[in-house]
């Protein structure tokens, strides 16, 4: 079967970037939703993948993260998510946004990678939190200060492994393209 398929290297390059992107993605999905609570933190709820999802976007740029962006928070969504649909319009605007940001007036480092991970982070759990205190009211107010912004804190302690990890398989392929 493989036979009839003619790829080019670079483009066997690219199927690996992007696998090892899902893979990650993968990885950290599970460690936010089975290892993560079970290690209890002053009741902070950690939220690593918005941060690894703007990462990649802010890398690969708003085109192709983008893209990547709105399919890996379709699948956060549809694994169960709590309040995914509202992660479906937040995180993948946010990620653009951070991208076209970093690439048109800031620089592709670390520091503004977390300010931006920081930013589309807190606005997703704002907006988790805003919907869980109107609809049927399920939160205190105090949770915005006691929970939620350590939470958001905390969760940016990945952003350094994270921005590592994705700047090495951004690097796949690229060498050779030149």
């Amino acid at each position: 079967m493989f036979k009839y398929i003619h790829l080019t290297k670079l483009q066997w390059l690219g199927i690996l970037k992007w696998s090892l992107y899902g893979f990650l993605t993968l990885l950290v999905l599970m460690l936010q939703t089975v290892l993560l609570p079970q290690i209890p933190i002053g009741g902070a709820k950690l939220a690593p993948l918005p941060a690894l999802i703007v990462c990649i976007c802010i890398r690969e740029g708003p085109e192709k993260g983008g893209l990547y962006a709105v399919l890996a928070t379709l699948f956060w969504c549809l694994s169960g998510a709590d309040f995914g649909n509202i992660s479906v319009a937040v995180i993948p605007i946010g990620a653009i946004l951070s991208a076209v940001l970093c690439r048109a007036v800031l620089t592709l480092r670390l520091l503004p990678a977390a300010l931006c991970c920081l930013g589309v982070t807190l606005v997703n759990a704002s907006a988790i939190f805003a919907f869980k205190l109107i609809l049927p009211p399920t939160v205190a107010l105090n949770n915005y200060w006691r929970v939620l912004l350590p939470g958001v804190g905390l969760s940016m302690a990945f952003v350094p492994l994270h921005y590592a990890l994705v700047k090495l398989i951004s690097r796949i392929g690229v060498q050779d393209a030149l």
